[in-house]
């Protein structure tokens, strides 16, 4: 027999005898416990929450000692909606004495959340900031700082915390800062303090001057003063910089230039515009509106059908290109117009997949884009 067949036989027979005794001689109740770990995680894996729920109780009942299934047992029954219960669980694992900071940690994490959960959010602040005080630059505590303040509306606190997080790794949007200080000048206003909300909106413009809303708000309260010059001006930067938003004020700046008698100048605030945002329909189915209103139904006609993209769900531009195909009696192309919109609409209806909202070409009772399956 060789060196190394005797080595094997030998590595062989101490592996079996470490099998024989951990099956014959170890603490049944360790084994058990192991299985009931394994099934609790099984159900948690499977969704299972109430399963799960029953095997780790009995877990933490059997076993005083195991920390870990109290804690998973208390983020069960706030997942299951029992807040509450919750908060009991975890903060029982709290009062225990000899607990390592990891743990510490770990209960001040998940007693905020139980907290927030039931807008208990004065608790679910001091356990981020316990957090906090055991992991400076815990990237969890900052964030549910930053959500605690924005859901208290506590702007100037929103406003520290995106700073914080920011400053730590996170990657909040920059323009949030700006935002809530347009709702700090929002409080304001609706106190009365008009000129503190003005002066509030203009740190806004300062804390990041891409931001829409502050804009947005000046242009109202220039407006309310009947102040339509700086209204226009105002109004006229938050469309250009938020499009999607924007013509939501198209007739009200075109009431501004009624009033300054200056309604030649509604063409060319549409006319900047669209050389600005080429792709943007609503500016030109503003400018197509400005023209019909002029009479200009060529024109207007015209800015409709060359649109390079045209959206036929967007039910302002297929009535606007109807209404003017209608006054210029172009009735074939009204027809074939509504028959195309009709046959849209109804592939949206019908053909669309209710979960993703991608539209098939033919009846599909499974969607080829998420897996949604059609029951009877």
């Amino acid at each position: 027999m060789d060196l190394v067949t005797l080595i094997f036989i030998v590595i062989a027979l101490g592996l079996t005898g470490v099998l024989l005794r951990f099956f014959f001689f170890s603490n049944p109740k360790k084994i058990g416990a192991r299985g009931a770990e394994i099934k609790a995680l099984n159900h948690i894996l499977a969704g299972e929450k109430k399963e799960a729920l029953h095997q780790l109780s009995e877990i933490a009942h059997n076993d005083t000692a195991n920390i870990g299934a109290f804690l998973q047992v208390g983020d069960l029954y706030r997942q299951l909606g029992n807040a509450e219960q919750a908060i009991r669980v975890h903060q029982d694992v709290l009062n225990r004495d000899d607990l390592t900071e990891e743990v510490i940690l770990m209960a001040h994490e998940r007693l905020a959340k139980d907290h927030e959960a039931v807008r208990h959010f004065p608790q679910a602040i001091q356990h981020a900031e316990a957090v906090l005080r055991l992991d400076k630059k815990n990237l969890w505590a900052l964030r549910a700082l930053h959500r605690f303040a924005v859901k208290t509306s506590n702007w100037s606190a929103a406003i520290k915390a995106f700073q914080k997080e920011n400053a730590n790794g996170g990657k909040a949007d920059p323009l949030l800062p700006a935002i809530y200080k347009t709702q700090e000048a929002l409080q304001a206003k609706a106190s009365g303090r008009l000129s503190e909300a003005v002066s509030l909106l203009k740190q806004a413009i300062k804390l990041n001057s891409n931001c829409a809303a502050p804009y947005y708000q000046l242009g109202k309260i220039r407006q309310e003063e009947g102040n339509y010059k700086h209204a226009i001006d105002f109004f006229t930067t938050f469309v250009e910089l938020d499009p999607t938003s924007g013509s939501i004020i198209f007739s009200e700046i075109e009431k501004m230039y009624f009033e300054l008698g200056q309604f030649e100048q509604v063409e060319q605030f549409y006319q900047r515009l669209h050389k600005k945002q080429p792709e943007n329909l609503e500016v030109v189915i503003g400018l197509a509106k400005y023209f019909e209103r002029k009479g200009e139904y060529r024109d207007a006609l015209a800015l409709l059908e060359d649109i390079k993209k045209p959206d036929f769900n967007n039910l302002s531009f297929i009535l606007a290109h109807l209404n003017l195909l209608e006054k210029l009696g172009h009735k074939d192309a009204l027809k074939a117009t509504i028959d195309d919109f009709i046959t849209s609409d109804r592939q949206k209806r019908i053909l669309a997949c209710p979960d993703c909202g991608n539209i098939s070409a033919e009846p599909r009772y499974i969607c080829d884009k998420c897996g949604w399956v059609k029951h009877a």
